[in-house]
């Protein structure tokens, strides 16, 4: 778990984008937030992570004082997870989600450098999908694929009616 903190105000009043990247399947979810308070993450991880997957087992993240609360240890205790921070200054010791954050930041910046775009968190959800369903040399899939077991249907594939497209079998 990470942020960025410091983007331009969004249409929506957003400031930051919280990212949460689980190290297993290497899934991607990104929320735009106007705050990065210990609710606000709270609130943000229980609808974006809690709602869809449950409870993580573990969750890492940096020295960033809204994990780092009483408010978000207590939190963790009630949903039953373990909080694992990084060392101060090290920022490799979380090196996926720091990556992630790179990543995102890079294109993030790239579009909004652009012109007034304000609309950057309607853009970042696309970015994660984009993430999501780009085929990762090292696992061999998806993230998507991983998480869910079907591949997404491509825009191509939703426009054309091209036969079957239903789920396939995939090769162990």
């Amino acid at each position: 778990m990470d942020h960025i903190p410091s983007l331009p105000k969004s249409i929506k009043g957003n400031t930051e984008l919280l990212i949460w990247v689980d190290l297993f399947s290497g899934y991607v979810i990104a929320k735009a937030s106007s705050s990065r308070t210990a609710q606000t993450i709270a609130e943000n991880y229980e609808e974006c992570v809690f709602r869809r997957f449950g409870a993580s087992e573990a969750i890492r993240h940096d020295r960033e004082p809204g994990f780092m609360s009483d408010f978000f240890r207590a939190f963790s205790r009630i949903v039953g997870q373990k909080q694992r921070a990084t060392m101060a200054y090290r920022p490799q010791a979380n090196g996926t989600a720091e990556r992630m954050v790179q990543t995102l930041t890079h294109s993030l910046k790239m579009y909004v450098a652009e012109v007034d775009q304000r609309d950057w968190n309607e853009y970042a959800e696309r970015l994660t999908f984009a993430i999501n369903t780009a085929q990762d040399r090292i696992r061999g899939d998806t993230p998507f694929y991983l998480i869910h077991g079907w591949d997404p249907r491509s825009t191509l594939e939703a426009s054309l009616p091209v036969g079957n497209t239903g789920t396939r079998d995939r090769d162990p």
